[in-house]
């Protein structure tokens, strides 16, 4: 068992796999080439195991190397991190939540989950950014956010420690502009047969579980376009691009908010909702009461 590692040592080899040379990370460092390469090399003694191949002039990581790197990054993200908590007021820092959305989500039931984090008195600094499930996951990686919000659950290859919360589904169904229900409410879901749709991205849950349901019945449909952002497809919808679906659990808001009317629902096809937070502990209790409060409400 290897005990007893030279942090700064590993800190030295951080910086030279982010800057890519030991000459270029020296300069960061305030210390000589020479003591640099010394230092990594004691190292990669102490490990048993080569970090870096030396070719040429140049360093390619070892694949060893490339295992090192992902720790290396948490490792030295969470400590920038607490550095910063130096320089400012604990509690200011400890109020300040950032949440991730994922683009496929209806707007309309995010703010709904979010509304009892902005009355917290816990939480000053609500920060919001949208984005695909992947990339906000990445960001949670670097600590960049606290709370990821989508419609799929976490991938196994995900190389960071994250707890998925199941907040609830939705079934789906079919929304349309005025021209397009009176076409089609009658005779729904057949009706459909040839007719354009929006529809999410395609390898979405979403998109899947319609292709399923269409191909059961025999429906045979004209994608009009496949689009991430819920809000932009219900704005097609809305401008007579073709039908979208969408949670019957925001119905109502929809159909105020884009002018579209109800056609007919989805049989087995459910929007599912995931909570993902991070294994760290600040803010624990805050999560806790969001999700049981984001499980009520559906």
């Amino acid at each position: 068992m290897i005990t007893n590692i030279n942090y700064n040592h590993l800190y030295y080899f951080w910086q030279v796999s982010r800057c890519g040379s030991i000459a270029a990370a020296s300069k960061i460092l305030h210390l000589t080439p020479q003591t640099v390469s010394a230092q990594i090399t004691s190292l990669e003694q102490r490990l048993g195991k080569p970090l870096f191949i030396r070719e040429g002039r140049g360093l390619r990581l070892t694949d060893f190397g490339q295992v090192t790197v992902q720790y290396t990054n948490d490792m030295f993200a969470i400590a920038e991190e607490w550095l910063e908590t130096t320089q400012g007021d604990i509690a200011q820092i400890s109020q300040t939540l950032k949440v991730g959305i994922s683009d496929v989500l209806p707007k309309s039931l995010v703010s709904k989950w979010l509304s009892p984090l902005i009355d917290n008195e816990r939480i000053t600094n609500l920060h919001c950014i949208d984005g695909q499930q992947d990339e906000l996951l990445a960001l949670m990686a670097t600590h960049k956010l606290d709370l990821v919000l989508a419609d799929k659950p976490l991938d196994n290859s995900l190389l960071f420690k994250a707890f998925c919360h199941e907040l609830g589904k939705s079934q789906l169904a079919f929304f349309g502009n005025k021209h397009w229900h009176q076409q089609l409410v009658a005779n729904f879901p057949q009706s459909l047969h040839n007719q354009p749709v929006v529809l999410p991205a395609k390898g979405s849950p979403v998109s899947r579980a319609i292709y399923f349901w269409l191909q059961e019945l025999g429906i045979e449909v004209t994608v009009a376009g496949h689009v991430d952002d819920s809000a932009l497809m219900k704005a097609l919808g809305e401008q007579g691009f073709g039908v979208f679906p969408a949670p019957m659990l925001v119905k109502a808001e929809i159909e105020r908010h884009y002018d579209v009317h109800f056609i007919g629902t989805i049989d087995n096809a459910y929007q599912h909702y995931y909570a993902f937070t991070p294994e760290r502990l600040i803010k624990d209790t805050i999560y806790a009461e969001f999700v049981k409060y984001a499980q009520m409400n559906q």
